[in-house]
């Protein structure tokens, strides 16, 4: 499960859509089509991106993407994945007790808890 399809946080808005076009552009040096950048936002908002969401991928892209001729695929392999409890107990059983120092655990606002392994990005959710 994708950590950040969780986070509470408005929908992404044509303001933040129209910002970050120009950011990429100036980023870039490349002058982004039209349709190109409506099928990428259409797509996001379709998918339920929240403001959030939308700025660790953005942070994420343009620490990561080297090239011009990005795809609307790029922007949708980054994510934060997190694990139920079946997830944990097969870590525990196949690396042993000590791999719990490797792993967090956080309580996510429905009650359910999930857990991760540490990689240094925080999520805005009750560590437990």
């Amino acid at each position: 499960m994708n950590a950040l399809e969780l986070i509470d946080s408005p929908p992404v808005s044509v303001e933040t859509f129209t910002k970050t076009r120009r950011i990429l552009e100036e980023s870039f040096g490349k002058d982004y089509s039209d349709a190109k950048m409506a099928v990428l936002f259409d797509m996001m908002r379709e998918d339920g991106w929240s403001e959030l969401r939308f700025a660790r991928t953005l942070k994420w892209f343009l620490k990561t993407k080297h090239f011009k001729d990005w795809t609307i695929a790029d922007w949708f392999q980054y994510g934060v994945k997190v694990y139920p409890y079946a997830w944990y107990l097969e870590q525990v059983s196949k690396n042993g007790a000590s791999v719990n120092a490797q792993i967090e655990t956080y309580k996510l606002p429905s009650g359910l808890i999930v857990y991760r392994y540490r990689d240094g990005e925080e999520l805005p959710f009750e560590k437990v």
